[in-house]
């Protein structure tokens, strides 16, 4: 492992691409004073610092899986100082009227969008998307700060008739306190703004941990906050390597301070924090795995059902909890619609290098997810799928590349049926009744999202209300907004993000009774 003081300064890589119409370069300098992005450090306190152990771990680029550079890897200690941190200025913060926390909102917004080029940049270089993919997030990550600043002057209470003549009933909403956030790796700006936004935004502190994988995107996001004029200790982030998540994650549940714990990434995981919680009562907000069907009913529109695949399927290189995993086509119309789905993804990916401004698609975010993928090839040819990928994928991609891949004559006995894909697979999978497309659309334990395509007006309410999941997209691959309710039912989580109830969650309701 090695010391801060070897990497300090260090930048491992210099990364081209185009900004404001001029080429350039990203110079990624680490330990730059605070107005520059990058930086290899926690944020405690308003303090920018490393690991109380010395220690640090490596970020990779997914398209070569070259080195990037040496974050801090902090402990349960760390954590804890964290947490400290956040309720200190949690103690201040709270009395902040809702227009003053509707400007440090705008102000942030402001600054990641004046940054939006160099933040795009950095979620390329560790995520791996194609650059003009990656401005899309960042777009869409500061859609959500827009969102929650509106919000903010609508937090109401109400006034509740009294049964008791004398006596008048009002509420309130109040912040609840610390709010302990992790997030994932395949959103690694949405996912901040979405959840550190909404917490912020009703008067909350945060302590985030980023993922281990994509750090560098939460380190920026502090910058700009700290930029924005944002308070000491009101956002803090923990950075930590794979081997030291699990003690930050028993920190973030068993101390006291943490009043709500919220939670992107695997149903495993989400289960054990949730579990690990309760044992404290602490509040919690889980968007946890996918399986997420895809029905194409026999009067649907093929283009346009295939641009749904197409928008859903292979978006981020099919690496989003809403990806369409099981692609049931009704069995009259499956060999013409693999034909023109196959057609579609021939016209519409560009491959190449993801700092191309016409690159579309990019690598899995690592030699794992690959091996995952390749696993899930070989489970369907040895049980008679066939493999059909993009005429355009040719060349050499990148270790971690993977093709946008149709496999026809899949069959409910594969793997993916069970298991998210999480990667660039089009299962087809045939059926013949509206009931047995239902019936193996809800056969999985998770419930987050749902697609289907149909013309019949009678069918679209049905099967809409028929579906368990917490989200359907009817004819719309796409169906993540900010104004938007998000997340699911059963093994999927708990709680909602983005729309009106975001602010919400983050708030306790206090019911006052005043005796005339």
């Amino acid at each position: 492992m090695r010391t801060a003081q070897e990497s300090k300064g260090i930048l491992l890589k210099e990364v081209p691409y185009n900004k404001v119409g001029t080429s350039c370069y990203v110079q990624l300098r680490l330990n730059e004073p605070t107005t520059a992005l990058l930086d290899n450090r926690s944020f405690i306190g308003g303090k920018w610092i490393g690991s109380s152990a010395k220690r640090q771990f490596s970020v990779y680029d997914p398209e070569d899986n070259a080195e990037l550079c040496y974050i801090a890897d902090l402990g349960r200690e760390d954590a804890r100082k964290a947490l400290e941190a956040a309720q200190k200025a949690f103690e201040s913060y709270k009395t902040w009227t809702n227009r003053e926390r509707r400007a440090l909102i705008r102000r942030w917004a402001d600054e990641i969008k004046a940054s939006k080029e160099d933040l795009a940049a950095i979620c390329t270089l560790e995520l791996g998307k194609p650059f003009t993919e990656s401005l899309g997030t960042v777009k869409y990550g500061t859609d959500f700060l827009d969102w929650f600043e509106g919000a903010i002057e609508r937090q109401y209470g109400e006034t509740i008739p009294a049964a008791k003549g004398n006596n008048r009933i009002f509420t309130i909403r109040q912040p609840q306190g610390v709010v302990a956030a992790i997030t994932p790796w395949n959103s690694p700006v949405a996912m901040v703004t979405r959840k550190v936004g909404a917490a912020i935004a009703a008067g909350n502190t945060v302590v985030l941990k980023p993922a281990p994988e994509t750090p560098l995107c939460a380190i920026a996001l502090a910058k700009l906050f700290e930029k924005a004029g944002g308070p000491p200790g009101v956002l803090n982030i923990v950075t930590s390597s794979v081997e030291r998540s699990p003690e930050i994650g028993q920190e973030f549940t068993q101390n006291d301070i943490v009043k709500h714990l919220s939670f992107t990434g695997s149903t495993a995981v989400g289960r054990h924090l949730h579990a690990e919680a309760a044992k404290k009562f602490i509040k919690t907000s889980m968007e946890l795995g996918g399986n997420a069907p895809f029905i194409v009913f026999d009067d649907a529109k093929l283009d346009g059902a295939a641009e749904g695949v197409i928008a859903s399927k292979f978006r981020s290189s099919g690496q989003t909890c809403v990806c369409a995993n099981r692609i049931f086509v009704h069995k009259s119309i499956i060999q013409d619609f693999a034909k023109v789905l196959q057609e579609k993804m021939n016209s519409t990916f560009t491959f190449g290098s993801v700092w191309d401004a016409k690159v579309n698609f990019g690598p899995l975010y690592s030699e794992k997810a690959f091996t995952k993928i390749k696993a899930q090839i070989e489970d369907a040819e040895s049980k008679g799928g066939k493999i059909v990928s993009s005429d355009a994928a040719t060349g050499n991609h990148g270790p971690n590349f993977f093709p946008p891949t149709i496999v026809t004559g899949a069959s409910p006995d594969m793997i993916f049926m069970k298991e998210e894909t999480f990667g660039p697979l089009a299962f087809l999978v045939p059926f013949e009744t509206d009931e047995e497309v239902i019936a193996m659309a809800n056969q999985t334990n998770a419930g987050l999202a749902s697609y289907f395509y149909t013309e019949n007006i009678s069918r679209l309410w049905k099967v809409a209300e028929a579906l368990q999941s917490g989200m359907v997209g009817v004819r719309c691959g796409l169906i993540s907004a900010c104004e938007q309710p998000f997340g699911g039912i059963k093994d999927s989580g708990v709680g909602r993000e983005g729309g009106k109830d975001a602010l919400d969650e983050y708030t306790e309701i206090k019911s006052i009774t005043v005796a005339l």
